[in-house]
């Protein structure tokens, strides 16, 4: 190891490390314990509003018709009587009217609508009578056939607050949290939870549920509360079995994890010092950088317990390993940031926040494996543990059988990898928003529950201009309203549409004796204006038509829901609803909702990672490109690191078959650790072509030195993320699971396809000019090594 001319910075820098590493050690936990005091400000966002951008279009419109007409925060209690009843009998019409009087209990609450006070509209000479359609006091059988009649032919009423089976009613809360305190929701969500089960033990043959934007804004800040104490220790457990048993050093075992924890404890505090917000999404970068800190580790260590193993003392193997491992290591780390980072093209903040909080965890973790490790290993006697000459061995093996069948190998992962991408032709896009969450979670139950009968959760909103101060009672406006109205109904999935047109022809039919033949729209602008006028003086407080029509009564609000359909049926209905209106000479906001955000936002998420990924593989390939001083290497490392990605989606097309959110950043979010291996074999086989050695020769040097690292990271790696796959937030399950599946299909294309290709087109003498001493000597030790010995 030593040499006449001046040493390498590499092996300087290892000198200096070993000869301060009492100070080196204890620098880095002092910077760990300086930055981690941020932990106590981690804060985690409490509302799906996150996942949208302030110049997001959809949620523009959104905001604008919640501020010409009321918010939309909700909760929504189903109520189903026992197997053989239909909602119209006297317990339960008066368990709807008690829930009701109770929902105004509520904190927060502002109004409350349920078929029991409905205000039903009827003639009684020239009076108009608005009441609720189940009065106090006793509910007779008379009082609940007219319930049952008035709601089979109320359109206001049917299909939003009672099934056509007339087995499940509603009772829709509106929730408006003023925002002055966090603990806001908590105290919403835990009254109406006690609500919940008090109802079910009073009534225990009843079945309830609870739905609406309250209950999801809950399960969005619950998901990472219930991952953490679960998914995080039974990684732990899960990482700390693996590399003890491939590592077969509790030593170095130990050194990983603390490099770990200190990466994972520094980016947390960074996050509270910088005042982030996390979210159920980005939530999951701690678990992230806990997982991709294992990968510089490994390599620095297997290095090291392979060198300790050949005989070399602890202070040589240590220097060996940094001067072998540190540009690649640095290099990887790099290049993984880079992927990250390009999550900021993502058109949801929580990516974004995603990709910059994993980037600067890798390089917290690649600073910690360049100081705290080799420190740690400095001052702690290391055994090899022999077993791991097996993990070494086989990488040997396999390198020889994979360079002695490169062209059948070739043909066949080249056919295996085509027949894989051919299933991303069955991928489709749908994303469901309360399928974000797990089948354990109370609001995935009730949301499933609400969708198979009573629906809610597809709701397209539009506000549709008159165009003047009073105009919405305008004959002409009314009938197209009314036209619109109609044209709603009958499109496809249709379940319910709600439009101030019905009122008015309800109340015209009220003010001609209950006539039926006057169920139409009134003749006249005065007529219609009287109408509403003494229609909202006879309404109840709490129980006006401000969340229908605006203040100025310029504008009214159409609410189209709709069955259990394919989201994309949202947008294309919302496109040519749009066009229908702006036809008729109509302006329109919207349309507007929260499926159709969730559902807008993947589609653009889509085509934003990939830009995102083509860029950060382009820098990505620029960076190998400067760094190995050679074109072809950085072409043929595309390969490796294009087509595992696509094969992942190939199977995700066979298996499950839709992308949703969550999916939509897996390309470059995965990019960013296939890139890993790579790297590192890509390292080992230029330092072998620069200094003589043919391609065949060159791959059996990397193979010996980085195949053994590269099959353990793998094993870590794919483990670490399929236990994201255990997340009850499926955003978070979904990602882990196909970025581990990515993380395999890595494996095979560094073992399998790249070897091939640098036969086949890495030829000729690529010695490089004054190649160093320290690299001849030591490849001359190497070849000198008795047969069996790991170098």
């Amino acid at each position: 190891m030593e040499s006449e001319t001046k040493a390498p910075a590499v092996i300087r820098y290892a000198e200096w490390v070993i000869a301060r590493r009492w100070l080196v050690f204890f620098a880095s936990l002092g910077v760990v314990a300086l930055l981690a005091v941020g932990i106590k400000d981690v804060r985690l966002a409490q509302n799906y509003r996150v996942f949208f951008a302030g110049e997001n279009p959809d949620l523009k419109a959104f905001d604008a018709i919640e501020h010409i007409y009321t918010t939309n925060d909700n909760v929504v209690f189903l109520v189903q009587p026992p197997e053989g009843e239909h909602v119209f009998t006297e317990r339960t019409l008066s368990l709807v009217r008690d829930l009701t009087e109770d929902s105004w209990q509520i904190p927060f609450s502002q109004r409350v609508d349920s078929l029991s006070n409905f205000q039903h509209t009827w003639a009684q000479g020239d009076d108009l009578i608005v009441e609720d359609l189940v009065p106090d006091g006793d509910i007779t059988e008379a009082i609940a056939a007219r319930a049952d009649r008035v709601s089979a032919s109320e359109p206001i009423i049917a299909r939003r607050l009672i099934t056509d089976d007339r087995r499940t009613t509603a009772v829709n809360v509106r929730v408006v949290l003023p925002g002055k305190d966090s603990t806001e929701l908590k105290q919403a969500i835990t009254h109406i939870r006690g609500m919940v089960a008090e109802y079910r033990e009073k009534y225990p043959d009843h079945t309830f549920h609870s739905s609406g934007v309250i209950p999801a804004n809950t399960a969005f800040a619950e998901a990472p509360e219930r991952d953490m104490p679960f998914v995080m220790p039974l990684l732990f457990a899960a990482l700390v079995l693996a590399t003890t048993i491939l590592l077969r050093s509790i030593v170095s075992t130990v050194g990983m994890f603390a490099v770990i924890f200190c990466s994972v404890l520094v980016t947390l505090g960074v996050v509270g010092l910088l005042g982030w917000m996390l979210d159920p999404a980005s939530a999951s970068a701690p678990t992230i950088v806990l997982t991709l800190a294992v990968a510089d580790s490994i390599h620095i260590l297997i290095t090291f317990l392979d060198q300790l193993r050949s005989g070399h003392s602890r202070r040589e193997a240590l220097i060996e390993s940094l001067r072998l491992n540190a540009m690649p290591v640095f290099l990887t780390s790099v290049t993984t940031a880079i992927a990250f980072l390009s999550l900021n093209l993502s058109e949801s903040p929580p990516y974004r926040l995603l990709g910059n909080v994993t980037a600067g965890g890798v390089m917290f973790a690649w600073a910690f494996s360049m100081t705290l490790l080799p420190a740690f290993l400095a001052i702690l006697p290391a055994s090899s543990g022999g077993r791991l000459t097996l993990s070494t061995r086989w990488a040997i093996a396999t390198g020889e059988w994979v360079i002695a069948h490169s062209r059948p190998l070739a043909i066949v992962v080249a056919l295996f990898s085509v027949g894989l991408i051919a299933g991303m032709g069955r991928l489709t896009i749908s994303d469901k928003f309360w399928q974000y969450f797990d089948e354990s979670m109370e609001f995935r139950r009730s949301a499933d529950f609400a969708v198979d009968t009573i629906g809610g959760l597809f709701v397209n909103s539009y506000s549709i201009d008159s165009g003047e101060s009073q105009g919405i009672c305008d004959p002409e406006f009314l009938g197209k309203l009314e036209e619109f109205t109609e044209w709603l109904r009958a499109r496809p999935g249709v379940a319910h549409v709600r439009s101030f047109a019905d009122t008015m022809k309800r109340l015209n039919k009220n003010m001609h004796g209950d006539d039926e033949s006057y169920y139409r729209l009134p003749d006249s602008q005065e007529l219609a204006s009287q109408y509403l006028l003494l229609y909202e003086l006879s309404l109840p407080y709490g129980l006006d038509l401000n969340d229908e029509i605006d203040i100025d009564k310029r504008s009214v609000r159409v609410d189209v829901t709709y069955g259990n359909v394919a989201t994309s049926v949202l947008a294309v209905d919302g496109e040519l609803s749009q066009t229908w209106l702006r036809e008729k000479g109509l302006e329109v906001i919207g349309p507007s909702g929260t499926a159709l955000m969730f559902t807008n936002i993947t589609h653009r998420n889509l085509w934003a990672m990939v830009i995102g990924g083509t860029l950060g593989l382009s820098l990505i390939a620029l960076v190998l490109f400067l760094v190995f001083r050679d074109v072809r290497l950085g072409f043929l490392s595309l390969m490796p690191n294009l087509t595992p990605a696509l094969m992942a989606f190939g199977v995700w097309g066979y298996v499950e078959g839709t992308i949703g959110f969550a999916i939509s950043v897996v390309g470059p979010l995965s990019l960013g650790i296939i890139v890993d291996d790579t790297v590192h074999f890509l390292s080992k086989y230029n330092r072998a072509r620069r200094r003589g050695d043919d391609a065949a020769d060159s791959l059996r040097y990397a193979f010996r030195h980085a195949g053994s690292a590269i099959f353990v990271t793998t094993i870590v790696l794919s483990i670490g993320f399929a236990m994201l796959g255990l997340s009850v937030f499926r955003v978070t399950s979904y990602m882990g699971v196909l970025t581990s599946l990515t993380i395999a299909c890595a494996f095979i294309a560094d073992f399998l396809l790249l070897p091939a290709l640098l036969l086949a087109f890495d030829k000729g003498d690529r010695t490089a000019p004054g190649s160093d001493v320290v690299e001849t000597t030591a490849h001359s030790a190497e070849s000198e090594t008795p047969e069996g010995a790991v170098s």
